[in-house]
């Protein structure tokens, strides 16, 4: 038996996404509580220009990713109304570096609203 220990990574470019509907669709889907089994982390910054979001993730699974889209993200948007022109990519992840991990959750904190 194989045991798959690939990481990879997910690069959403969600188009004319605010950081007001990012943050409504992270509600209903509850994930800072109730997580995707398969996640390690999740990043989001603007586009340039303010085009709109860019969320970065990394997965133990890709499979866990896309059921995670599917099953998660998409009708939780759908419910809020929200239909964004998305470019996803997803990879194998090829390093990760993390010097100050154990200061990465309290970031989110200091965003400017």
């Amino acid at each position: 038996m194989s045991i798959n220990t690939q990481t990879w990574v997910a690069v959403l470019d969600i188009i004319a996404l605010t950081p007001e509907e990012y943050d409504a669709i992270l509600r209903k889907m509850d994930v800072e509580h109730t997580p995707a089994p398969d996640i390690y982390l999740h990043i989001a910054a603007p586009l340039d220009g303010g085009a709109g979001l860019r969320v970065i993730e990394l997965w133990s699974s890709k499979d866990g990713f896309e059921s995670f889209i599917q099953e998660r993200m998409l009708p939780s948007a759908r419910a809020l109304g929200l239909q964004r022109e998305t470019t996803v990519t997803v990879t194998p992840l090829l390093n990760a570096f993390a010097p100050r991990a154990s200061e990465i959750t309290a970031l989110a904190q200091t965003r400017v609203k």
